[in-house]
């Protein structure tokens, strides 16, 4: 069985739905606004990383605005300051979003939505989008309070993954795993290894609770789905597979000699290649 593990912001729900509400302030120039503002917020996260030092990525989203703001030479009140950038917790899924994962949840693939973006606030965007209930969680690099594309963050997704089947093996048939995994899947802060490893608490601190060690995922059926090129460079360096959602054919691959797996044009495009390769395989109705 694979999983598939989608990134959010840019691959299942469109960022640049920020650009209609600032054509009334700024007209033609919204656009390169909003895509300032995306790479500034980016650039933020990464900048955390490096310092070891974490904020929500709501935070990454405000002091991005407020930079771009500067740089265009543009102010806004504080009321529209806050809706612009609370824009970012209803943005609205891509065309093809929910028919595709209605179809891969339809298949023996397990589904995963993982995300830079702070648990609540991921909850909130994919119930928003109509998307929350095709995943079988929903994984937020807050716990471990460092950025993708570092190692530690896929690592945890891993982690997260292997609980999640754990789970369903303990259970048996899943079904009371599925009432309870919330619980069964959080993790608790202090006592996560990747704070370790992160520098951000002394191991003594942090060694978890005596338990069942749990399975590495096999990583030749673990495939992270993102159109960030940051995203998927750093899948394939943690050793995932990773497939790069080209939404437009004017967007290029950084050239670091680390290619995608897989790159297509949209969801729909995906789930065709994947059953083709029988990669994932449509669970009989009957």
């Amino acid at each position: 069985m694979h999983t598939l593990v989608f990134d959010v912001y840019g691959t299942l729900v469109d960022a640049q739905a920020v650009v209609a509400m600032l054509e009334g302030s700024l007209g033609e120039r919204a656009e390169l606004f909003a895509r300032q503002w995306r790479a500034k917020m980016l650039e933020y996260s990464y900048r955390m990383g490096l310092m070891r030092w974490y904020k929500p990525f709501s935070e990454c989203i405000r002091f991005a605005f407020l930079h771009t703001c500067e740089t265009y030479g543009v102010t806004f009140s504080s009321e529209e300051t806050t809706a612009l950038v609370g824009k970012y917790r209803t943005l609205p899924p891509y065309e093809e979003a929910h028919d595709a994962l209605d179809a891969f949840c339809q298949t023996n693939a397990t589904c995963f939505a993982f995300s830079n973006g702070a648990q609540e606030d991921l909850e909130s965007l994919l119930q928003f989008a109509g998307l929350r209930n095709y995943f079988h969680d929903v994984v937020s690099v807050e716990s471990i309070r460092i950025y993708k594309p570092s190692r530690i963050a896929y690592a945890y997704v891993l982690e997260r993954i292997a609980r999640y089947h754990q789970t369903l093996a303990t259970a048996g048939d899943g079904s009371a795993a599925h009432a309870s995994r919330a619980e069964e899947l959080r993790m608790s802060e202090r006592r996560c290894l990747h704070y370790v490893e992160s520098g951000l608490f002394d191991a003594a601190e942090a060694v978890p609770e005596r338990g069942p060690v749990l399975p590495v995922p096999d990583l030749t059926r673990v495939w992270l789905i993102s159109s960030n090129p940051f995203d998927v460079i750093g899948a394939k360096v943690a050793g995932l597979q990773a497939v790069w959602i080209r939404r437009s054919p004017k967007e290029i691959f950084d050239p670091w000699g680390v290619e995608p797996t897989i790159t297509v044009a949209n969801l729909t495009e995906l789930y065709d290649l994947l059953k083709y390769k029988r990669i994932i395989v449509p669970i009989s109705k009957t």
